[in-house]
This record gives structure tokens, C-alpha cells and sequence, in this order.
């Protein structure tokens, strides 16, 4: 991908809204314009996120083929070409954790592909189903977790240690296996398929011993996509476990995490829903990333900053 052109992410409630804009719609429709007219100039790319394909599977006929329209224009698909995409945050943890253990750069965040487009409503349907099963399945497991006390004041100072610790730990202790040739243990989760996929690309003990140190001296979790994850995750954690008004868990934090992360770690704007966009200004990315984040409903800040960027 050229460096030149402006990475937008969009998340699910962006994408349908632009993808639903209709002729003097307003701000909306004005900043669909701006941005189909800058892809179409090759200044801006919108890559489709993972999460987004399995979203708008679940959506009704008429939207999904709107997003999907809409979308693979933004993604460089206007002259019958494959889409850019995001790699998924999983895929990117691999692939930058691979890169880390051979000291070698980090590898590019984007990727190309075909999305075949679902016209028809029972196959959507039957796809979807899978989707919904997914989502009470996440709901059961969330229901059933509970939290460790946490003393004093809960905030993402107490709880984000905790969960890079909790990430580290899966790693590490499935590195230690693999480097005594045991057999990995799929209760460590974050760990099993990372380091499964370490020894499917033929990493050496030598490249796993440095992975170790590389955890051990807190590099492994620099790394940008698992970085920005634990920020957010930390925030949400520390919400859900906020006294006397907690957040309630939304099974759409599983899709827009994710997709944040790697927005946060390889795009130069996010456009989100408001609560997504809150999130992000509460954690203060603005900190520690120059990806910009906004709110779809803050239009004429993004035509501005589009503006600008796009000059």
C-alpha cells in the first residue's frame, strides 16, 4: 500500500450509516462524497476490518449489499481489483511476535482479498446464525466470569498490569513448554495458537529463548497492536467494575476492541460509534498515537480534519 495515501478505519456503525446516505442527507452524505471522491483520486483507503465482514453478514439484504458496495469502493476495489484489508489483531500479534523473536522489522498490517458479496437472504441468514451462536456464547462466558477484588479504588492503573500480565503469562508459560517439548496447553488461550503458530513457521529454540527476555523486559508488550488492546481493555475492565454504576457488557465490544487496536496501530483516522470514540478520548490515545478518533456523528469535525489531511 502507498504510504502517500490517508488509512481510515471505519467500524460497523460507520460504514452503514455512510452506506445508507441518500442525496441531501447532509453532512453525512457530504462526507460520503468527499471520501469516495478522495479514494477515487488515490488519496484516501478505507481497508475493511475482519470484524466488519462478519458483522454485516447479519444485516438485512438491502444494507449488506449497500455496505458492501460502498465499502469495496473505499478499499480499492473500484476497478475489479482485491479489497485492502486490516489483518486481524490476532493475526497481527502473531506475525509482530514472530518479527520480534528474529529481530527482523515489523511486518506490513495490511493485506489483500475478495469479499464475495451475499445477495442471497437464506444463505445471509444461515451464515448469520453461526454469528448469533457466537455472540450468546460470549455473553454465557462473560455472565459466568468473575472478577478478582481489586483493592481500593478500581481504575486502569490496577486493572491494565493485570491484564498484560494475564496475556504475558499465557505466552510465556506456552514458550517454556515448547522450548522443553511438551505439549502446548490449550487453557492458556492468548498463548496456545500464538505459539502454535511460532512452531508452524519453524522458530528455533535460540529465537524463543530471546522471545523470552523480550517478554521478560516488557518488549513483547510494546509491541503497538498489543499495546493499544491492553489500553482499552484495561478501561473497559475497570468500568465493568466501577462502584455503584458499572458498564454493562455489550457482545459488540468482542468485534470493536479489536478492530480499535488495529486501527489504533496502523491507521491515520478511526471514525466510530459515540461510545467506542468516548472510550478512546477516556484511555487518552491521543497520547501515545497520532491515529485520529471520531465519533461518526462529529461530521464537521471530520470533514475539517479530512480537509486538511487530504490538502
Amino acid at each position: 500500500m502507498e504510504s502517500k495515501l490517508l488509512v481510515v478505519c471505519l467500524d460497523q456503525c460507520a460504514i452503514s450509516k455512510l452506506a445508507i446516505s441518500r442525496a441531501k442527507d447532509g453532512a453525512i452524505d457530504e462526507l460520503k462524497t468527499v471520501m469516495m471522491d478522495a479514494s477515487e483520486k488515490g488519496k484516501l483507503i478505507c481497508p475493511v476490518a475482519s470484524e466488519t465482514i462478519v458483522e454485516t453478514t447479519a444485516l438485512r439484504n438491502e444494507l449488506r449489499i449497500q455496505i458492501h458496495e460502498l465499502h469495496s469502493h473505499l478499499a480499492g476495489g473500484r476497478t475489479g481489483n482485491p479489497l485492502w484489508e486490516f489483518k486481524n489483531m490476532w493475526r497481527m500479534i502473531n506475525e509482530e511476535t514472530l518479527a520480534l523473536a528474529r529481530s527482523e522489522p515489523p511486518p506490513s498490517a495490511f493485506d489483500r482479498f475478495r469479499w464475495v458479496r451475499i445477495e442471497d437472504d437464506q444463505l445471509a441468514s444461515e451464515k448469520a446464525t453461526g454469528f448469533k451462536m457466537g455472540k450468546q456464547r460470549m455473553i454465557a462466558r462473560v455472565q459466568s466470569h468473575e472478577f478478582t477484588p481489586i483493592p481500593g479504588l478500581i481504575s486502569p492503573k490496577a486493572t491494565t498490569p493485570r491484564i498484560i500480565l494475564e496475556h504475558a503469562g499465557h505466552v510465556l508459560r506456552q514458550i517454556k513448554r515448547a522450548l522443553a517439548d511438551k505439549e502446548l496447553n490449550p487453557d492458556d488461550h492468548m498463548g496456545y495458537e500464538l505459539v502454535q503458530y511460532l512452531q508452524k513457521q519453524n522458530i528455533t529454540k535460540a529465537q524463543l529463548e530471546k522471545l523470552v527476555q523480550d517478554i521478560l523486559y516488557h518488549r513483547w508488550e510494546a509491541i503497538p497492536v498489543i499495546f493499544c488492546r491492553t489500553q482499552l481493555a484495561g478501561q473497559l475492565s475497570a468500568d465493568f467494575q466501577r462502584p455503584g454504576n458499572p458498564r454493562k457488557y455489550m457482545v459488540n465490544d468482542e468485534f470493536d476492541i479489536p478492530r480499535l487496536a488495529v486501527g489504533l496501530s496502523s491507521a491515520d483516522m478511526i471514525i466510530t460509534d459515540a461510545g467506542m470514540a468516548q472510550l478512546c478520548h477516556t484511555v487518552k490515545t491521543q497520547q501515545w498515537t497520532q491515529t485520529k478518533v471520531f465519533a461518526v456523528r462529529e461530521t464537521t469535525k471530520i470533514l475539517s480534519h479530512l480537509e486538511a489531511a487530504l490538502s
